[in-house]
């Protein structure tokens, strides 16, 4: 039974834990970005205007301390980076599907646009590789 009580403990640990990242302003942004193929600090920036370089700095490098993207400085003169997922990260995927997807139809219940739930739905599917 204090085996089952620390299992079951740990596993909602880690729930709330991904919850905690997920749920900061930016980071599920940043997610999806990753999963479309957004790689460089400008490609944020410029997929979402009203995102500072500031936060997205900040984000950015607690989701490498969560182990969630990685790094890789391509060139150290003149500073170019790229931000990939790690494997951790890439299991986000059927999280992220089924959020999008829970949004897609409580906007769906508001404005009542099926054909344009599932265009949204094909592109997700194939942003994060899901059959």
């Amino acid at each position: 039974m204090i085996q089952e009580d620390y299992y079951c403990n740990a596993l909602y640990q880690a729930i709330d834990d991904t919850f905690s990242y997920l749920r900061k302003k930016w980071n599920i942004q940043i997610i999806k970005g990753l999963f479309c193929e957004c790689k460089h600090f400008k490609d944020f920036l410029e997929l979402h205007p009203t995102l500072s370089s500031k936060v997205l700095s900040e984000r950015l490098k607690e989701l490498e301390q969560e182990g969630i993207l990685e790094k890789t400085v391509l060139n150290t003169a003149s500073g170019q980076t790229e931000y990939h997922l790690t494997e951790k990260g890439l299991r986000l995927n059927k999280i992220m599907f089924e959020l999008f997807n829970f949004a897609l139809d409580e906007v769906e219940i508001k404005n009542g646009d099926f054909k344009q739930k599932d265009e949204s739905k094909k592109k997700l599917r194939a942003c994060l590789n899901i059959k």
